[in-house]
């Protein structure tokens, strides 16, 4: 029965013998039997071929690891049979068994770390990214990094996601970027301990679906489980729903963004220039401003000149002008600008009108 139980233990081993734990264990076990061997032939050698420590160890040392150096060996029969033994029979093999676990060890502990299944302890004033959208989240993610990476404040901050997306590790231009992930959900929150959710910089939770309100109580869920932690960092957050937009605020949140999935530079602005997001936001809706276009030609014009007289006849804030070569965006204010359509930024209940922006540029030409 005893015998039959050691196998079934052995089989079941040899199942679960890759990891992390189990090679652990083994390691210790195969370094603790090692020395053992190493001080009884240091004994033995020192007792019975009467070396001193240092040519004991020497010996022990050149024998273990089959580099064999020659200039010193045991002669009695006690001390070669403690050799044969220790060394030869037993030691070779467990340094051999060392040194693959640790390979082994080693090489497991990078699988983990790729696929997302390790924390990241030394991580601290980083970007942390919670969820990803569902919907080609390696191609948001790309760009979302590329503006962190072309931000000048935000250039060099490391960026760890917390999500599920990637249990098989991260897509190559993300790991290109020196993105980081951790694989577990958000609605957790000693996941979001692991994720060091107290030691980032910045947050960024992403809202799931982006046409799903009910994604955001999970935002909420986040927010409140980030609060129990405490964290310095500022939080931007999507918010599906205009509505729940002040309770995310109330949660904890600094900033609010609707998703904009076509374009991720919109939360990155968020980050280092709070309020600018609501500017460009709403240069998606008509809700409140929006930007029109104008055909109407001129020639010569100073743009600090055009962009006076639109802001004084109520013509709205010039953006750019339109002439053969393309669309001009914020010229600089001493250009000299000629073209055949302006587009301004005006309120959606303007009634402005080609007439109206005609008249501003010929008081610009006198």
């Amino acid at each position: 029965m005893i015998i039959a139980r050691w196998f079934t233990r052995r089989r079941y081993f040899r199942f679960s013998r890759h990891i992390a734990g189990a090679i652990r264990r083994r390691l210790v076990r195969a370094i603790g039997l090692f020395v053992v061997l190493f001080v009884i032939h240091v004994v033995v050698m020192m007792v019975a071929e009467g070396f001193g420590l240092g040519d004991a160890v020497w010996l022990t040392i050149t024998t273990a690891t089959t580099v064999g150096y020659g200039d010193i060996s045991a002669e009695t029969t006690i001390g070669r049979t403690a050799t044969t033994l220790c060394m030869y029979v037993f030691g070779i093999f467990l340094l051999a068994q060392i040194a693959t676990d640790v390979f082994d060890y080693r090489a497991l502990q990078r699988d983990r770390r790729r696929r997302g299944q390790l924390e990241w302890r030394n991580m601290k004033d980083h970007l942390l990214v919670i969820n990803v959208p569902a919907e080609h989240p390696e191609a948001y993610l790309t760009r979302l990094v590329a503006d962190v990476r072309n931000t000048p404040e935000l250039a060099d901050i490391p960026v760890q996601l917390l999500t599920t997306s990637f249990p098989d590790g991260l897509p190559a231009p993300l790991v290109n970027e020196g993105v980081t992930h951790y694989t577990a959900v958000a609605e957790n929150t000693e996941s979001l301990r692991t994720a060091n959710v107290g030691t980032a910089r910045h947050i960024v939770i992403i809202a799931g679906e982006s046409n799903d309100p009910r994604t955001d109580a999970l935002t909420y869920d986040i927010l409140s489980r980030i609060d129990e932690i405490r964290t310095r960092a500022g939080i931007v957050v999507e918010a599906v729903d205009d509505g729940n937009r002040q309770r995310l605020l109330d949660a904890g949140a600094s900033t609010v963004v609707r998703p904009v999935r076509a374009y991720p530079e919109i939360v990155v602005r968020a980050l280092i220039e709070p309020g600018t997001e609501r500017v460009l936001e709403n240069l998606f809706t008509h809700e409140a401003d929006r930007l029109a276009r104008f055909d109407a030609e001129f020639v010569g014009l100073r743009w600090r000149d055009v962009v006076s007289q639109f802001m004084q006849g109520g013509a709205g804030l010039p953006m750019g002008y339109v002439d053969d070569n393309g669309v001009h965006t914020n010229p600089s204010p001493d250009s000299l600008c000629s073209g055949k359509g302006i587009i301004t930024l005006i309120k959606d209940a303007s009634d402005l009108t080609r007439e109206a922006v005609e008249a501003c540029l010929r008081k610009c030409a006198a």
